[in-house]
Formats: structure tokens, sequence, C-alpha cells
């Protein structure tokens, strides 16, 4: 978990963490997502991937009991593994922000602002095409368990899909997961809460889940911008900020080159950089 300033719009539109965005107060959840994205990269499935279209809003309760809806995701994958996220956050006191991250399987990233039609290209330096993660486990272990401490609580099924419910930590939040191992363990839905000093539990935030269709999902959704600009990581946030009313702050000039720095590392030269 890393604990940001909550008057720091812009960590909420950093585009190169892949990572759900739980605008509670400007906390973005990294742990969660990227240890949930490790159990699919980690387990080995032999069949190809499983298409699919889901929808889970974000509750936070970072002001009491009655939660605030904070982000909606969208997330479609298609039968040859290329996938698409869509995420709308809602920050406090800001316009709704929605943005799409494009991940072909060879690892390739396109995250794109539709509504300035800007996008921004990631070719990783070492082109590693990942296994497909989808059903029949190996090995017989629980698909769902891969971690030290991970506790199986119990199976239940959500919108037609059998789910594991195992609980993790993630420092000194407890996390509840409801993973689908038929899909290569996706995390469907979580609940997040920290220990009290009297032995009670206080949930921050929760991903619901509010629809799932298993077939191949509108292609729409898929759109690659052929015609949108292509910018550096921080060009996309100035001009999406700008866009949104933001001032460009020096905090938002810190990010974007934290941003332009990890692209500089992992991806190859975009071919036709504007700015």
């Amino acid at each position: 978990m890393v604990h940001v300033d909550p008057r720091n719009s812009w960590r909420s539109v950093s585009l190169h963490r892949q990572a759900l965005i739980i605008a509670t107060g400007g906390v973005i959840c990294l742990a969660l997502l990227l240890a949930a994205q490790a159990r699919s990269d980690q387990w080995p499935y032999r069949s190809a991937p499983t298409p699919f279209c889901l929808n889970i809003k974000v509750i936070a309760y970072d002001h009491g009991p009655v939660g605030k809806l904070r982000l909606v995701q969208t997330e479609a994958r298609r039968s040859d593994g290329l996938t698409v996220t869509i995420d709308t956050t809602y920050p406090r006191h800001r316009p709704s922000l929605t943005f799409r991250v494009m991940k072909m399987p060879d690892g390739t990233r396109i995250s794109l602002a539709d509504s300035i039609s800007s996008k921004s290209t990631c070719r990783p330096k070492r082109q590693d095409v990942p296994p497909s993660v989808d059903t029949s486990p190996v090995g017989g272990k629980p698909p769902c368990r891969l971690r030290h401490g991970d506790m199986l609580l119990g199976q239940t099924v959500l919108f037609g899909q059998q789910v594991e419910l195992v609980k993790t930590w993630y420092g000194s939040r407890e996390v509840q997961e409801w993973l689908a191992p038929a899909l290569g363990c996706k995390l469907l839905q979580w609940r997040t809460a920290t220990l009290q000093p009297d032995g009670s539990r206080r949930i921050e935030n929760e991903g619901k889940l509010v629809s799932f269709a298993l077939g191949e999902p509108d292609a729409r959704l898929f759109d690659p911008g052929t015609s949108y600009a292509e910018v550096t990581s921080s060009e996309m946030l100035r001009r999406v900020g700008k866009a949104a009313g933001l001032p460009w702050s020096p905090e938002a000039a810190e990010e974007g080159i934290r941003d332009d720095q990890f692209q500089a590392a992992t991806c190859q030269e975009a071919v036709f950089p504007q700015k």
C-alpha cells in the first residue's frame, strides 16, 4: 500500500502503474492487484484463455460506514489473450477520469485517453510471451493459494463462476479475495480491512463484482486508437490534467518524470513520439 497526499490528484491518473486505483483519500492500492495478477502469471495452465467481460465497482469507507464510489472498472479478455481494462475514477471534488489499458499477449501495453485522443505505447524491450492462464490447473494443488500464509475460507459462486474465498495479508491490512480458478485465479471481488486497537476490523474499501459474462467481448472495447497521438507518459498526464482543469504542479511534473523513467527503462522507444 502506498499512501499519498489526498490533495495530489495526479497520483490518481498515473498511467503506468497497472493497479486498481482505490481513491480512499488518495490511496493507490498497488500491492493488492499486483499480487492478484501474479497469481495468474505464476500458476501453470494448459488451455487457451477464456473470453469474458466483467464490471467491478470500488467503494471506499474512508469517511464512515456509508461508502463512496471511487472507481468503476471494466475488464474484458478475448480468446486470443488480448485484454483491456477501462478505469473510471471518481476522486473527491474533481471530475471523473477514464483511461483504457490494452495488454497484448506479447506484453505490449497501450494506455489510451480517449477523451483527448492520445495514447502511450510500451513495447517491452524483452519480448516474453506469457503462458496461457485458464482452466485445468496442473499438479493437484489448490490453484488460488500461492503465497505463504494464504488461508482458504471457503468456496462460493459469483455470477455462475466457482470462486475460492482466500484471506491474505498486505502489511497490516487483512484482505479477503474472491478468486476464480477456472479463469486463472482472476480476482473478481475483494474486501480490505485494518485491525483496530480493540481487536475489531474496519473495512477500508471493497471491490464488488456487479456483472460478469462469458464469451467474446464487444470489439469496440479494443479500439487501438490508430489515429491517436503517440505521446510520452508524462505528456499524457499533462494533457489529461489540462482537460480536467488540473494545474501542472511540481508534484505532477515529478510524477511525470518517474513515469517517463519507468517507460525508458522497460519499453522500446516509441516510433513517432509527439508532444
